[in-house]
């Protein structure tokens, strides 16, 4: 499952916001069923894009039951210009014979 955040921050919360990303990414990352989290800051402007791969949505919901998943999200309310948006694919495994 990928998982693609898109969060405009408000450019004087950028470092706080910077620093629960941080711990977010660092939790999130050693979960079992985290495959890889990469972050992508946009030059021209305060707005981050998370991506998040999971190997299954069982795994992406259960990380969002997690206590630091749960901080993570009430503390974007303080930094964030307009909501979040996110948009999740599910993947499938391809196989050559």
């Amino acid at each position: 499952m990928i998982v693609q955040r898109q969060m405009s921050v408000i450019e004087e919360e950028t470092e706080e916001f910077r620093l629960a990303l941080k711990q977010y990414v660092e939790s999130a990352s050693t979960q079992a069923g985290c495959l890889h989290v990469s972050i992508q800051k946009l030059p021209s402007d305060s707005r981050f894009i998370v991506y998040e791969f999971w190997e299954n949505s069982n795994a992406w919901n259960s990380h969002l039951q997690m206590n630091y998943s749960k901080t993570f999200q009430r503390s974007n309310v303080d930094f964030l210009e307009t909501p979040e948006l996110m948009t999740t694919m599910l993947g499938s495994v391809i196989t050559n014979n």
